[in-house]
């Protein structure tokens, strides 16, 4: 049934309750609701309501840790696609949903992603579906548009007396829930790294880790305000790479614009590498411990990367490499 039909469903109800009283005023979601709960009726009949207002579609339990709340694990590793009413896609995390309306790109990432679970990371109407979750575990819901807020309430009236947002149609799966998101990213370097190299590799600060590949073809130290010129690859652990600054490998990671120019990255170095400002705080530690001819790569966590900020194909609280070959002054 199209929207003007459930419109004139909704209004019908309205007419017939208000015909029996005069309401004294009109709340912010009087007709939302009413379309809302009339949508609902014709769509989903049978749809288990639950907590303050949500509707549950389908549900796939899990067999790990209770998602619980926020101040119990304040991060989830989910995967998760929204869309409207209407079933338009509104944002997803899954490679082949995003195939299926034309939306994917290979510049963009999908898969699971860390969301902090406060006002920022999800709102208030998702948090109610993933609370009573476990890790393992999918659900499908339709969220009203008073729950469309990063406020958190006692009472789904004062949602409904202070909101207005989009109803949607949310699904996710947990992945992992994490108490602490240094150390989950420790242990997730730390499993990569063993994986990668078949022996040990030592932390040079906590959180950052550098393998040499190529010894310096001269082992003179650069003084503070020279510029130097890095050759660098950057990519997740997954292998996806998400810059670089040369062209072939550009274009066999789907990255290559022709607006860009790949050349090698210019750096002023200082003997404080916190105060080496063109890159961020990872990259600058490697590049700081390089000489000239030296090739090298450096994985390190997200608190000397991109922090909880999503950066392109960089989704948050991410673990990079870069793989870095040092020009020296000239390039």
């Amino acid at each position: 049934m199209n929207k003007l039909n459930i419109l004139l469903i909704a209004a019908a109800a309205a007419s017939l309750c208000t015909s029996c009283f005069r309401s004294e005023s009109s709340g912010l979601n009087d007709g939302n609701k009413r379309y809302f709960d009339a949508w609902m009726k014709i769509n989903h009949p049978d749809a288990m309501r639950e907590g303050m207002g949500i509707y549950i579609l389908d549900e796939t339990a899990g067999s790990g840790a209770s998602v619980g709340k926020a101040e119990d694990y304040p991060f989830a590793y989910v995967t998760y696609t929204s869309s409207d009413l209407d079933g338009n896609i509104k944002e997803t995390t899954d490679a082949e949903v995003a195939k299926q309306i034309g939306t994917y790109s290979d510049s963009k990432y999908y898969g699971p992603v860390v969301k902090l679970r406060s006002v920022a990371g999800f709102t208030a109407g998702q948090e109610m579906v993933l609370t009573p979750m476990r890790v393992g575990g999918s659900r499908k819901a339709v969220i009203p548009g008073w729950f469309d807020t990063s406020s958190r309430y006692e009472t789904e009236q004062e949602y409904l007396d202070k909101v207005t947002g989009d109803d949607c149609i949310y699904s996710v799966t947990v992945h992992e829930v994490i108490k602490d998101i240094a150390l989950w990213q420790i242990d997730s370097v730390s499993r990569y790294l063993a994986h990668q190299y078949s022996h040990p590799v030592d932390s040079v600060k906590y959180g950052f880790y550098y393998i040499q590949t190529e010894p310096p073809t001269d082992t003179t130290s650069f003084s503070s305000g020279t510029k130097v010129y890095v050759n660098y690859t950057g990519s997740l652990l997954n292998g996806k790479v998400f810059d670089t600054s040369d062209a072939n490998t550009a274009k066999d990671a789907g990255l290559y614009s022709s607006s860009k120019t790949y050349e090698p990255l210019g750096v002023t170095m200082n003997s404080d590498y916190k105060e080496i400002t063109d890159v961020i705080e990872g990259f600058a530690l490697c590049v700081s411990r390089m000489k000239k001819g030296e090739k090298g790569t450096c994985v390190f966590y997200s608190d000397i990367g991109y922090k909880g900020e999503s950066k392109g194909s960089i989704p948050p609280f991410s673990p990079l490499r870069f793989d870095i070959e040092m020009l020296g002054t000239t390039k």
